[in-house]
């Protein structure tokens, strides 16, 4: 069981890492399509680049969800758990540097992507081992919810 966890926490970082980089051509490559906006980013702010992190992971923690549930009951749980974890450490890490820096650099802030995907990854891989609180699950549930809304009302107030 656990050899299959490695096998989709790799798939998973690879799959993430490689959809999110590409999502962020997504829009510009619709033709500026309002709807792919909503998915991917629309402009360089940080807070756009959390979608490079959030739908990729989410898409593939749901078929992992779909695949592996009879496996780890409370899978999507520690999933979003971790994927929390990445998507708070984006900004903390990128206003973290541009503080000291007074500027951002692609490389940085291209690393900054590949360490989110892997924080999001590897801690919910660690979560696998343990068991969780029925009421973090649920609060989980909830925040991915409100996550959604929020991501689609921000895509659509802020869209250029």
């Amino acid at each position: 069981m656990q050899q299959s966890y490695k096998v989709f926490t790799v798939i998973g970082i690879l799959f993430t890492v490689l959809l999110g980089s590409l999502s962020h051509f997504f829009y510009e490559w619709s033709g500026n399509f309002f709807l792919v906006g909503l998915f991917s980013p629309v402009n360089e702010s940080v807070w756009e680049h959390l979608k490079l992190l959030f739908f990729p992971a989410l898409l593939f923690m749901l078929l992992e969800q779909r695949l592996l549930s009879y496996r780890c009951p409370d899978l999507l749980c520690k999933n979003l758990t971790g994927l929390y974890a990445g998507l708070l450490s984006m900004p903390l890490l990128f206003y973290g540097y541009t503080l000291f820096t007074k500027k951002s650099f692609l490389w940085v802030d291209i690393t900054i992507f590949i360490l989110n995907v892997l924080i999001t990854y590897l801690l919910s891989y660690s979560l696998r081992k343990k068991k969780l609180p029925d009421t973090l699950c649920r609060l989980n549930q909830t925040a991915l919810y409100i996550l959604l809304a929020v991501f689609t009302v921000v895509s659509i107030f802020f869209m250029v």
